[in-house]
């Protein structure tokens, strides 16, 4: 998107801040000349002094020159960024030319009050009527629909806002009155003069849908989809559907005609590539955030489609929550386009910063409810029932018996009647939670014997239920 301070026919902003410097140069045709040129590559206004500019005076073979420096920087730092930058040009060409005066520029704010004409409003099938020809072209539409006439009288702030409004719309129905196109000429009978139209139920509507989609994608982030019946097609569907058309018609409307626009051919494609190793990842940390409460890690190697689906949960999440502010930017502007130029909330710089923001806090928030869950299937196993597998982290639930009574082992002792619960293993230990100890321990395999179960109520007993054994890995 263009930022307010880019100039027409720019592809991006040129510069924000503006330097009238007074400078000195050696009275030479080369000097001069190599003045222009530096100038001309920067785009730099350069001139001589008007009557009465400046009080400056110089020795005999030297002139005055006023360079209007342009840049990018802040307001309290401009004026020596600007005159650092031309005596660093000054001294790279060898250019006799030393600054006497700086002033940073400021652009004059001059209050003022739009008025329009627009056409007379008439009855909806007259409306509808009207944009039927506006889209087919016909030329049958009403020229005198919607804002044809636009004016800004200025004010004093000194003045009530009542008497402002008066004065002012008195002078707007006065200039009004004349115009070479006989079209726009006040009417009364055809035309009315109004305010600015703010299309406030358009306002609304964007607004409630970027709550909307911000509430569905918490939701999924929180992992609550099952809770309000979205897991099934005909609930989750509509409401991918609606938050995905919100996100996408926004952020096109956000980066059309901008550079931006440009270059999403070549990030898109960049992009994929990257998120690659990135998924994996993801699903190993909100694997590792479920098993939290249980004191374990995953086990290496163990990335799978569970793996994937975590990692792709949380990277939608984050992509999505990111969109979120430069969609409803897209929207506002769509909405009304006098907004460009309203305030610098509305670039890109703090867009971008607070979509990273929520991303961020969502993606947490997603770690969080997998914290939440372990936590609860840590109370399952707690209570003697089974735990369901969560995105490719099974719990198997196996006895563990020593070998003998000197058996070194981590944590809390093996139980001798009750199943542990086990996350998978590797190496030459394997790690378990003792629900009755509410602990974590672990034990070499070749000082315990292994018998898998199928069920945390299984009994520790019967041999016969065994699936693995002494010192053998399932």
């Amino acid at each position: 998107m263009n930022a307010p301070n880019s100039l027409p026919g720019q592809a991006g902003p040129a510069f924000n801040r503006r330097v009238h410097v007074v400078a000195e140069i050696l009275d030479r045709p080369e000097e001069l000349n190599l003045l222009q040129h530096v100038c001309d590559a920067m785009g730099w206004p350069v001139r001589e002094p008007l009557t009465g500019e400046t009080r400056v005076t110089t020795d005999t073979g030297w002139t005055l020159r006023v360079i209007e420096v342009r840049i990018r920087g802040v307001r309290e730092t401009a004026v020596e960024q600007a005159v650092t930058t031309l005596d660093t040009l000054a001294q790279d060409g060898e250019l006799s030319l030393y600054c006497r005066d700086a002033t940073l520029v400021e652009r004059v704010q001059r209050p003022h009050i739009e008025w329009h004409l627009r056409g007379r409003r008439g009855p909806l099938s007259r409306s509808v009527s009207n944009a039927l020809h506006l889209a087919v072209r016909t030329g049958g539409h009403d020229p005198h629909a919607g804002t044809v006439r636009l004016l800004r009288v200025p004010t004093s702030l000194d003045e009530s806002r009542p008497r402002r409004l008066a004065r002012t719309r008195r002078a707007a129905r006065a200039g009004f009155s004349h115009h070479p196109l006989a079209l726009r000429r006040l009417d009364p009978e055809v035309h009315e003069v109004g305010s600015p139209s703010v299309p406030r139920g358009w306002y609304v509507l964007a607004f409630l849908a970027l709550v909307f989609t911000a509430t569905v994608i918490c939701l999924l982030g929180a992992g609550l989809w099952p809770a309000i019946g979205a897991d099934r097609p005909r609930v989750g569907g509509p409401l991918v559907l609606l938050a995905g058309g919100y996100l996408l018609g926004g952020t096109l409307l956000a980066v059309r005609r901008t550079p931006t626009h440009r270059a999403v051919p070549w990030l898109v494609p960049l992009a994929v590539p990257l998120a690659v190793p990135l998924v994996p990842l993801l699903g190993t940390l909100v694997q590792r955030a479920y098993l939290s409460p249980f004191g374990v890690r995953p086990t290496p190697g163990s990335g799978g489609m569970g793996t994937l689906q975590a990692g792709l949960w949380v990277l939608c999440v984050f992509v999505t929550t990111a969109l979120v502010p430069v969609a409803y930017l897209g929207w506002m502007r769509f909405l009304s386009p006098s907004l460009r130029v309203q305030g610098p909330w509305l670039s890109w710089a703090p867009t971008v910063t607070l979509g990273v923001g929520m991303g961020t806090a969502f993606s947490l928030l997603i770690f969080h409810s997998a914290a939440v869950s372990g936590a609860e299937s840590r109370a399952l196993a707690a209570a003697g029932r089974d735990i369901p597998e969560y995105f490719g982290v099974g719990a198997e639930y196996a006895c563990v018996e020593p070998i003998s009574g000197e058996a070194p082992y981590y944590g809390a002792q093996p139980p001798d009647s009750k199943p542990v619960v086990i996350f998978g293993q590797s190496g030459d230990r394997v790690e378990f939670w003792d629900p009755s100890a509410g602990r974590k321990a672990s034990v070499r395999l070749e000082d315990a014997r292994v018998r898998f179960v199928p069920h945390s109520h299984s009994g520790c007993a019967d041999p016969a239920r065994a699936v693995s054994g002494p010192g053998q890995e399932h």
